[in-house]
């Protein structure tokens, strides 16, 4: 950016200053734009470091802040994705312990019932055959009622025909007595 004076008859003082000013101006290019990455190190005095060159991968570069935010953003939408991942993973999980249990259940339910079934067609079978033989049943109490009726009432005979032994034994020994008596 060198400006050449005008060919219109500049004094020397003007044309000094003039390449004073572009000489500062220059300086000043040069000191931004070497702070700037992508741009060739400008040589500057021995207490600065110059920059490394940009073409050069030996070493990673850090990121500008745009790429800070832009890595901040991906590990985001990383994280996100992998706890969305997770939870998936989880219900699905959940899923499959909850459903081999209700398919566990399902089973014993089902055999339950088959046995349920099974034992009360059983039972169905066995009352149908209780209340054909009914008839029998009712048979058999009242024949049991009518010999312990007869067996109390033959006991009852029994006793009275004890008992009128027993009266006419006495009267038959007290009549005996008498007669032996009177024989003597």
């Amino acid at each position: 950016m060198f400006r050449t004076p005008k060919a219109t008859g500049a004094s020397s003082n003007q044309m000094a200053r003039s390449n004073n000013n572009n000489n500062n101006n220059n300086n000043d290019y040069n000191n931004n734009t070497a702070a700037r990455p992508g741009t060739p190190p400008s040589p500057t005095n021995g207490s600065e470091k110059p920059l490394p060159d940009p073409g050069s991968s030996a070493t990673p570069q850090r990121p500008g802040t745009s790429g800070t935010e832009a890595a901040l953003k991906m590990t985001r939408r990383q994280a996100s994705e992998k706890y969305r991942q997770a939870q998936r993973a989880e219900r699905i999980y959940r899923a499959k312990k909850r459903s081999a249990i209700a398919r566990a259940n399902y089973a014993d339910a089902k055999q339950n019932f088959r046995q349920a079934r099974s034992h009360f067609a059983l039972g169905c079978k066995l009352l149908v055959a209780a209340i054909r033989g009914w008839p029998y049943i009712v048979r058999e109490k009242r024949e049991a009622r009518r010999v312990k009726a007869e067996e109390e009432m033959r006991r009852k005979v029994l006793e009275k025909k004890r008992r009128l032994d027993e009266k006419l034994g006495v009267v038959g020994e007290g009549a005996n007595q008498e007669a032996g008596e009177e024989g003597r």
